[in-house]
């Protein structure tokens, strides 16, 4: 799995390119976020999950579902553009 890092803390306001605003949702495995690219002002929703909350089953779970939404190219479907990670965070 190709990745970029990530930085998030308490005190982080940006992931990579993208500035971090409200929050969407937030669900089992983590909480998705408002991103807006600071170059293009593109609007994306960022989820974000924190590995040391999850059991070694779910953390395989997000992975497949990130392998999977890599693969995936259709209109009802929300395109995956990148995939940022550090330690804590993915």
């Amino acid at each position: 799995m190709t990745s970029k890092e990530l930085s998030v803390g308490q005190s982080a306001q940006y992931v990579g390119p993208y500035r971090l605003e409200k929050t969407l949702g937030k669900g089992q495995t983590g909480l998705v976020k408002l991103g807006v690219h600071c170059i293009t002002g593109q609007k994306v929703a960022i989820k974000i999950v924190n590995r040391e909350k999850l059991s070694e089953s779910v953390l395989m779970k997000v992975e497949r579902e990130i392998a999977i939404l890599k693969l995936i190219e259709h209109p009802h479907v929300l395109k995956l553009h990148d995939v940022y990670e550090n330690n804590k965070y993915l």
